[in-house]
């Protein structure tokens, strides 16, 4: 059972670092589409809502670069239990709080996204 249990959680954590690594990639996507769309627009108002997507774009690196640290961080700590122990009670809390924190920034991501290509169609 614990080595079923350890081989969900590696597969998870690994799951997460490809979904992290995809929005990063995403993430440096939409800044660049976003430069694009600056270069070759310079109404005012557009500008403004330019300058919303931009921090919220940088805000999401943020918390990119957080979460993935706590994933890193988690792994260290759970390599250090021996594949025979039972996984303590904190590390298993701390894996919960990783899962919900992960989709919820998926969620979030993934409205600002649409919020951006919506909005960046009406200035095309």
């Amino acid at each position: 059972m614990r080595i079923v249990q350890n081989n969900q959680i590696k597969h998870e954590h690994a799951s997460w670092q490809r979904s992290l690594d995809f929005f990063r990639q995403e993430n440096a996507l939409l800044k660049y589409r976003l430069s694009e769309m600056v270069d070759n627009n310079e109404q005012n108002h557009f500008l403004l809502i330019a300058e919303y997507f931009q921090n919220e774009l940088l805000l999401k690196d943020e918390v990119l670069n957080r979460l993935m640290k706590s994933v890193s961080e988690f792994d260290d700590e759970f390599n250090k239990v021996p594949g025979t122990k039972k996984i303590p009670e904190n590390l298993i809390r701390q894996q919960e709080k990783m899962r919900n924190d992960i989709l919820q920034f998926e969620k979030k991501f993934l409205d600002l996204s649409n919020e951006f290509n919506e909005k960046m169609l009406q200035y095309a």
